[in-house]
Order: structure tokens, then C-alpha cells, then sequence
């Protein structure tokens, strides 16, 4: 019996971007409630769009801000999820509370992301990699 993938694997949409009007590089529909992208690394590359508007126009360069805008406890156990990304960058938080997160660190935090959302090792870094270049 075949598994179905994750929502996030299936749709090319690595941190399940919700469709929203804004019409995406890549993007080929969307699922009723997110954007299905023509490949993984048009996914990442509006991932990595997303988390360069948090950066450059809301100030957001800590995994905590990031993840709590992404993320609401509203909606998710944001807690989790920083912690995850943390122990996938190496960082915790006490020692990384306050310190921006590198651009070249980008990679490692949007894969980390991903597969918090559901991906589980089913995307890489190079598609990462591909991804931004495209940005």
C-alpha cells in the first residue's frame, strides 16, 4: 500500500505557503487552501521571497521571529517549531535568542522549516540552494 505524501511534498510547496492571491513564479494552482508550485525549488524560492519580506521590511532575523510569524501559536505549537529549527541549525535559545541569523544560514533554516512542515527529509539542500538562486 502506497503512503500519500505530505501536503507540503505534494504540492511542491515546501512551507506550505497558503494561497492568497499573490501570484507566484511557478505557481500552477493551488489546493484549496495552498499554493501548488511546477517544482520544489519554485517553492523554495518563494519561501526564501517570504522570509526576505520578514526580514528586510518587518525587522524578523531570529529564529523566534521568524517562527512566530509564520507560525502563530494561534494556529500551531510554535514552540515546537522553534525548537526544532534551532536543533537543526546547531543554535538554542538561549545563546541564539538575539542574533540575527546569517543570510548564508538561510538554506539550513528554510529546509529545517520545511520539514518541520511535513517534508521529513523528502526535500534537500541543493533544491534549497536552486531555489534561492532564482529569487
Amino acid at each position: 500500500m502506497a503512503t500519500k505524501q505530505p501536503r507540503n511534498v505534494r504540492n511542491n510547496n515546501p512551507l506550505n505557503i497558503r494561497a492568497n492571491g499573490i501570484k507566484w513564479d511557478g505557481a500552477v494552482g493551488d489546493d484549496g487552501e495552498f499554493v501548488k508550485f511546477e517544482s520544489p525549488e519554485m517553492g523554495f524560492r518563494a519561501a526564501f521571497k517570504t522570509l526576505m519580506t520578514y526580514r528586510n521590511k518587518h525587522g524578523l532575523t531570529t529564529v523566534e521571529g521568524i517562527i512566530n510569524r509564520w507560525a502563530p501559536s494561534s494556529e500551531n505549537h510554535t514552540d515546537n517549531y522553534i525548537d526544532f529549527v534551532h536543533s537543526r541549525l546547531g543554535t538554542s535559545r538561549a545563546w541564539f535568542f538575539d542574533d540575527e541569523i546569517p543570510l548564508e544560514k538561510y538554506p539550513q533554516l528554510i529546509l529545517a522549516m520545511a520539514d518541520f512542515e511535513g517534508a521529513k527529509g523528502a526535500f534537500n539542500l541543493t533544491q534549497v540552494e536552486r531555489g534561492i538562486s532564482l529569487a
